[in-house]
C-alpha cells in the first residue's frame, strides 16, 4: 500500500531538516592492509572514510588519525601509529545527482595512509592479529539503531602471523572496490556491489554483519583501544540481515558480494559487510565495511529504457576494439527530461552525465538514466564492451652516460604481434626496428609501434637520456695542509662520488674499503683515489702530496729538591728552546715553590715540531718538601737500672735518623730507640732527615736517680719551711706507691701512681697531731717496699 503524498513530503522534509543539521558526520569505511613487498613485514595502510560533505564541518575534519595493531590472543597492544591525509578528498558521484541534491546527500571520500614497518618474528602468533580505527559520530536521522547521534564507528580488519613455524607468511587484506552514491526505491528491486578484490588470489566470502560502536564512554575522537568493541544498539525489528526491512529483506551473496534488497520502508539504514579470506581452506583474515543507504520514495513512472550504440557502428553492437591513444563515443537515447549518469565497470564516472560519452579507456561502459527534476526509478542500459589494443609503451632503461663513457640500454616488454621503429630526437634511427637500442649517445627516444593485424600505430613514451656531469674527485686534509707530524697522522678526505678507492705512491691501498672517504695518512708520500659516483662513473683526483715533518727531542733538566716554600726561585732549562712551560708553581721559565706549596709538582716543557702538531712533552718532578719537626720533652728523670723507649713525634716525612751518643740505646739509628739499663745521667741529640735532605734536630736530657730519700721528720706547722714531705728523687718512679699510717695502723695518706700530692700532715682535712708516723714505699711495681718511721712536729715558735 502506497503512503499518503503528505507522509512523504513530511518525512522529505525531515530528511532535508536533518541532513541540513548533521553537518559532519561519518557514513561509513573501512580499512586496508597491503604488503608493499619490497622488506619482509613493511605494509601500506589506508584509512577510507566516507563523510558528509557539509559547508563547515568538512573543512576541520583532522588530516590525521590514530590506529591500533593488537595480537588477538590477548589483546595485547603491538603497535600504536597515525595514519595522515594523503590524496584529495573526492566526491562520491550519485547516479542522479538531482535527487542527490534534493535529500543533500552529498557525500566526499578522504584517505588516511602510512607505511609501517612490522618485525616479522615479534607478529608470530597463531592466533593472528588485528588493526582497529576508531571515529564519530552518526547522524541523528538513522531510522535503524538507537541513540545514533551518539554512536561511533569501529573500523576493523585481521590479519595471520607474518612469520608461521619460522617462514614469512605474506598476505595483503582483501580491498573493496570503490563506493558509488545511490539511493533505494521503496518498493523497486535494487542491488548493489561491494566487491572485493585480493591481491593474494585468496577465497572470499562474504556476510552481513552488525556494526561495531566506538569503544568507551565519552567517544573520544581516534582513541586506541582493544577488542572486545561493542555493537550498534538495533531498534526492535532490525538486526545484522534485516538492517533495511523489506521483502525480501538486505541481503548478500556469499561468494560475490553483490547486495540485494526491495525496500519496504523509508529512511536511513546503516549496515555492514565482512569480507573473509581464506586460504587453502583455512580463514587466515578479515576486513569490514560500514555504510548506509537511504529510501526514498519514488514517483510511479515509466523507467526510462535507454538504448546505446557506439557511434558509427552498427546497432547492437555491444563490442569494440580501439586503437591505443584513439577514441569512440558510445550514445544513449537523448531525452530532454533525463538525467545520465556513465559507469565504467560498475563505477560512476565524474562528470559523465551527458546522453554520450567519449571513450579511450578499456572496460564495460553502462549509463544509469532516471527522469530529471524528480527522485525516480532508474533506468540501466546494457554494457558495450571497450577493448583497447596495443601496449601501453612504456620504456625503461639501464645503464648510464657518463661525461666522456658509458652505454645506455632502452627496452619495451611486453608487446606482442608489432613492430617497432625507433626514434631519436624526432628522426628514425635507420635499422632500428627490435624491442630494445643501446646508445652511447644523449637525446630523446621513442618507439612507434604497429599493431598487428588492426594496423594500430602508437607512440610510446619519451625517455630522455643525458651525460651525468664529469666526477669531480679531490683530496683535503682535516689541518688544511699537506704536512705529517711526527708519530702523528693526517686525516685526509676524498669527496666527489660514493665509493672511494685510495692510492699511494701509484699503488692502490687495499687495505681501505672502496666506500671509505676517509683516510689517515701515517707516512709521506704522493697520495691520489678515483671516485665513483651513484651511477658508477668514475674521476680521479690530483695527486696530494703528503709531507713528513722531522721530529723533535725535547728534554727538561732536573729540578733539585727544595726545603720548604722558603727558598728561591728555581729557574727551569729545557731544550730545544722556544717551548712552553706549564704546571703548578710555574710562570715564564721559572717555578716558585712558594707559589706552588708544599708537594711533588709535576712540571711539563711542550715543543711543537711545527705550529699544526701536537707538542711534544718532556716533565720532571718539583719536590717543594716539608722541613721535618721533632716533639721531644726537654729533660725527663728516671731511676737508674730502667729500661724504656723514647717515643718523639715526627712530621715532614723524615726517613733518617741518628742518635748522638749511643750509649744505653738499642739502636741509634731508630726513630723510636729503646734505653735500656740506664745507669747515669747523659744528654742526647736527635738528627733527622727526609728524602730531599731537609734536616731538624733535638735535645734531650735524662736525669737518673738511684733511689728515694724520705727524711726522718717534717714540720707542717705553716711556716713555709718543709710544710709537706718532700721525697727527693721520687720523681724517678712514676709508679711508686707511698703509704703512711697512725699509730693505730689506720692509713692517713695513700698515693698511688707516683708522689703528685705531697702529705701536707692532714687527714679529712684535718691537721693529724704531733707523733711518729709509720710509712711504707715502693718505687717500682713488683719489688720489695721500703718501710719506715716519720715524726711530724707542729712546733709553732
Amino acid at each position: 500500500m502506497r503512503i499518503s503524498t503528505f507522509r512523504v513530503i513530511l518525512f522529505l522534509l525531515t530528511l532535508v531538516y536533518s541532513f541540513t543539521s548533521w553537518a559532519t558526520h561519518q557514513v561509513g569505511g573501512q580499512l586496508e592492509m597491503r604488503a608493499i613487498g619490497d622488506v619482509p613485514g613493511h605494509y601500506h595502510i589506508t584509512v577510507i572514510n566516507y563523510l558528509e560533505d557539509g559547508t563547515t564541518g568538512i573543512s576541520r575534519q583532522s588530516n590525521t588519525g590514530n590506529l591500533g595493531i593488537f595480537r588477538k590472543r590477548d589483546n595485547a597492544l603491538m603497535l600504536p601509529f597515525t595514519v595522515r591525509e594523503t590524496a584529495a578528498r573526492q566526491p562520491i558521484i550519485y547516479s542522479n545527482e538531482f535527487c542527490a541534491a534534493l535529500r543533500n546527500l552529498k557525500f566526499v571520500t578522504l584517505t588516511y595512509e602510512a607505511d609501517i614497518q612490522l618485525a616479522p618474528s615479534s607478529y608470530a602468533d597463531a592466533a593472528g592479529y588485528y588493526i582497529s580505527y576508531q571515529t564519530r559520530n552518526r547522524n541523528a536521522g538513522i531510522n535503524n539503531i538507537s541513540n545514533p547521534s551518539q554512536t561511533g564507528f569501529t573500523f576493523y580488519l585481521e590479519f595471520p602471523a607474518i612469520q608461521q613455524n619460522g617462514t614469512l607468511f605474506v598476505n595483503s587484506s582483501p580491498r573493496f572496490s570503490p563506493i558509488n552514491g545511490e539511493y533505494i526505491c521503496l518498493g523497486d528491486p535494487f542491488t548493489f556491489s561491494f566487491a572485493a578484490t585480493d591481491a593474494d588470489g585468496d577465497d572470499l566470502r562474504y556476510s552481513l554483519v552488525t556494526p561495531l560502536n566506538q569503544k568507551g564512554t565519552g567517544n573520544t575522537q581516534n582513541a586506541v583501544s582493544a577488542a572486545p568493541y561493542p555493537d550498534v544498539s538495533w531498534l526492535s525489528g532490525f538486526g545484522a540481515t534485516n538492517a533495511i526491512p523489506g521483502s525480501p529483506t538486505l541481503s548478500i551473496n556469499e561468494q560475490t558480494g553483490q547486495l540485494a534488497v526491495t525496500a519496504s520502508q523509508l529512511g536511513l539504514f546503516v549496515f555492514a559487510v565482512k569480507v573473509e579470506e581464506y586460504r587453502n581452506g583455512m580463514r587466515i583474515g578479515e576486513v569490514r565495511r560500514d555504510f548506509q543507504f537511504l529510501v526514498v520514495d519514488c514517483p510511479p513512472a515509466t523507467t526510462p529504457n535507454p538504448a546505446v550504440q557506439v557511434k558509427d557502428r552498427a546497432l547492437g553492437i555491444r563490442s569494440v576494439t580501439i586503437c591505443r591513444g584513439d577514441s569512440t563515443v558510445i550514445q544513449a537515447t537523448a531525452d530532454a527530461n533525463w538525467n545520465y549518469q556513465w559507469r565504467r565497470d560498475g563505477v560512476n564516472l565524474p562528470h559523465a552525465t551527458t546522453s554520450s560519452i567519449t571513450v579511450r579507456e578499456a572496460g564495460e561502459y553502462t549509463v544509469v538514466v532516471s527522469q530529471k527534476a524528480a527522485c525516480s526509478k532508474t533506468g540501466n542500459s546494457p554494457g558495450v564492451i571497450i577493448t583497447v589494443v596495443g601496449a601501453e609503451g612504456k620504456l625503461s632503461t639501464s645503464g648510464h652516460l657518463c661525461a666522456t663513457t658509458g652505454s645506455v640500454q632502452i627496452n619495451m616488454s611486453g608487446s606482442t604481434d608489432v613492430t617497432y621503429q625507433w626514434y631519436m630526437n624526432g628522426q628514425a634511427m635507420s635499422g632500428k626496428t627490435t624491442d630494445s637500442v643501446t646508445t652511447s649517445q644523449p637525446g630523446k627516444y621513442w618507439i612507434v609501434l604497429t599493431q598487428q593485424p588492426t594496423g594500430c600505430v602508437f607512440r610510446t613514451d619519451t625517455v630522455g637520456i643525458d651525460r651525468s656531469a664529469a666526477v669531480q674527485a679531490a683530496i683535503q686534509s682535516a689541518t688544511g695542509s699537506h704536512r705529517l707530524c711526527p708519530q702523528s697522522s693526517l686525516a685526509l678526505t676524498g669527496s666527489g662520488g660514493v665509493a672511494y678507492a685510495w692510492q699511494k705512491d701509484g699503488q692502490t691501498l687495499s687495505s681501505i674499503a672502496t666506500s671509505d672517504a676517509n683516510y689517515s695518512a701515517t707516512a709521506a708520500g704522493v697520495y691520489s683515489l678515483t671516485a665513483t659516483d651513484a651511477y658508477g662513473c668514475t674521476g680521479i683526483s690530483t695527486a696530494f702530496t703528503v709531507e713528513q715533518i722531522p721530529p723533535v727531542t725535547v728534554t727538561l733538566d732536573s729540578i733539585p729538591d727544595m726545603c720548604g716554600t722558603n727558598v728561591p726561585i728555581v729557574t727551569l732549562i729545557g731544550s730545544p728552546p722556544g717551548g712552553e712551560y706549564t704546571g703548578n708553581g710555574v710562570a715564564e721559565a721559572q717555578f716558585s715553590a712558594q707559589k706552588a706549596g708544599v708537594g711533588q709538582h709535576s712540571v711539563a716543557y711542550t715543543v711543537k715540531a711545527a705550529p699544526e702538531c701536537v707538542g711534544t712533552v718532556a716533565t720532571r718532578k718539583a719536590v717543594v718538601a716539608p722541613i721535618p719537626t721533632i716533639q721531644l720533652t726537654d729533660s725527663l728523670t728516671t731511676y737508674k737500672g730502667n729500661t724504656f723507649t723514647l717515643d718523639p713525634v715526627y712530621s715532614g716525612n723524615p726517613n733518617q735518623y741518628r742518635w748522638v751518643s749511643a750509649t744505653y740505646l738499642s739502636d741509634d739509628k731508630a726513630a723510636n730507640p729503646t734505653i735500656t739499663n740506664i745507669l747515669a745521667d747523659i744528654t742526647y741529640t736527635l738528627d733527622v732527615k727526609n728524602s730531599s735532605g731537609c734536616e731538624a734536630k733535638d735535645t734531650i736530657h735524662i736525669t737518673v736517680y738511684e733511689r728515694v730519700w724520705v727524711p726522718d721528720a717534717f714540720t707542717p706547722n705553716g711556716d713555709g719551711l718543709n710544710d709537706v714531705l718532700r721525697l727527693p728523687g721520687i720523681e724517678a718512679f712514676p709508679e711508686a706507691v707511698i703509704t703512711i699510717f697512725n699509730r693505730w695502723g689506720e692509713v692517713v695518706y695513700l698515693s698511688n701512681g707516683g708522689y703528685v700530692k705531697p702529705f701536707d700532715g692532714t687527714y679529712n682535712g684535718n691537721d693529724l697531731p704531733t707523733g711518729v708516723y709509720p710509712y711504707t714505699l715502693r718505687p717500682i711495681p713488683g719489688k720489695p717496699s721500703m718501710q719506715g718511721r716519720l715524726l711530724l712536729l707542729r712546733d709553732h715558735h
